[in-house]
């Protein structure tokens, strides 16, 4: 090589300790991310177990844990808290331990075997739900009451409508808080229609369905939302939905026999929500008050004014604590079709 030869170009430069250890810094902070997320998963959870645990932790009954919310502990006699939260619709078929009703079967199944249960306060904060839900669990209610030879007092929180309202029937005692809505006493049923959007855009529904006993056109794809409804068919459903506004009413007028007759429940049946004092004065509520004097009516009707109160929350799963799905609260909405004793002001 001459002396003016250029020199040749220097080798690339060899990876750098600081790329060399970029994979294993991306590992760690995604470890590191991970584990924080799951631990403040654990974290909200476990809180959220002992923000509703109430006073004082108790021996629960099976599948149930039990909180002390009002008296003393050491007083056998009680009165358990069952709730009556969020759309009142059928348990999933996996799991009929779910929702407001398969959660109140499995509690009255289990209260069923305690011998020093004297009363039950049904707490309801529901806008209704399903028509067969609900009366299901009205049944339920009314049947373990008859069974076990309790009273029951319900009392009304912020919502206590249609289908809520309905299953306070099964009450000897309802009580509303002043700022309660209640009432929508009726039943609603959605069917939507397409059939103009899907003409504006090209689209167009083929139905092939069993005809009637004399080849002429059946109800079979009645509520269909791809074509307008037949006069027929309004006919049809709205004579169904005034057969279980009748059974509505009769269990209205069967649960304040004695403050309003089948007629005077029936003017009241047209869909209209009271506040509390409304209701009241429309005698559809016994009375106004808070939760103390709930307290004092359910204790008194059970004969013992020293009678503890005890809340029961269904057992928390591994599957309920570590999901995702558990740090918010899993909001439960009746599907769009069907028919509700649903008070649905949206």
């Amino acid at each position: 090589m001459s002396e003016f030869s250029p020199a040749p170009p220097p080798p690339p430069p060899g990876p750098s300790v600081q790329s060399a250890r970029k994979p294993g810094r991306l590992w760690f902070f995604l470890a590191l991310f991970l584990g924080l997320g799951l631990g403040l998963s654990l974290f909200v959870n476990l809180v959220l177990v002992v923000a509703v645990g109430g006073k004082d932790e108790m021996a629960g009954v099976k599948g149930f844990t039990a909180s002390l919310v009002d008296g003393e502990k050491d007083e056998e006699d009680f009165i358990a808290i069952v709730p009556v939260q969020g759309a009142i619709m059928e348990p999933p078929s996996d799991n009929p331990g779910k929702g407001s009703l398969g959660s109140m079967v499995k509690l009255l199944k289990q209260l069923s075997k305690e011998e020093h249960l004297k009363g039950i306060l049904l707490v309801v904060d529901s806008p209704g739900g399903g028509v067969t839900a609900s009366d299901r669990m009205y049944e339920e209610l009314k049947h373990f009451k008859g069974e076990k030879k309790i009273p029951v007092v319900a009392v009304f929180e912020d919502v206590a409508a249609s289908g809520g309202y309905y299953v306070a029937m099964a009450s000897d005692h309802i009580m509303a808080h002043p700022t309660s809505i209640t009432g929508s006493i009726g039943v609603i049923a959605h069917f939507y229609d397409f059939s103009e959007l899907m003409g504006k855009m090209g689209v167009e529904a083929n139905t092939i369905k069993s005809l009637n006993w004399e080849g002429k056109e059946s109800f079979k794809d009645i509520g269909s939302p791809y074509r307008k409804m037949r006069p027929e068919e309004r006919k049809l459903m709205q004579a169904m939905i005034t057969e279980m506004w009748d059974r509505f009413t009769s269990v209205v007028a069967e649960g304040r026999k004695g403050k309003l007759t089948l007629e005077e429940v029936k003017k009241l049946a047209d869909g209209r929500v009271f506040s509390g004092g409304a209701a009241l004065k429309a005698k559809l509520v016994d009375s106004v008050g808070y939760t103390r004097d709930a307290y004092k009516e359910i204790r008194t009707r059970c004969g013992n004014p020293k009678a503890k109160i005890v809340r029961y929350l269904p057992e928390k799963s591994w599957e309920d604590l570590f999901g995702a799905h558990s740090l918010a609260p899993k909001i439960e909405l009746p599907v769009s079709s069907g028919v509700f004793y649903l008070w649905e002001p949206h």
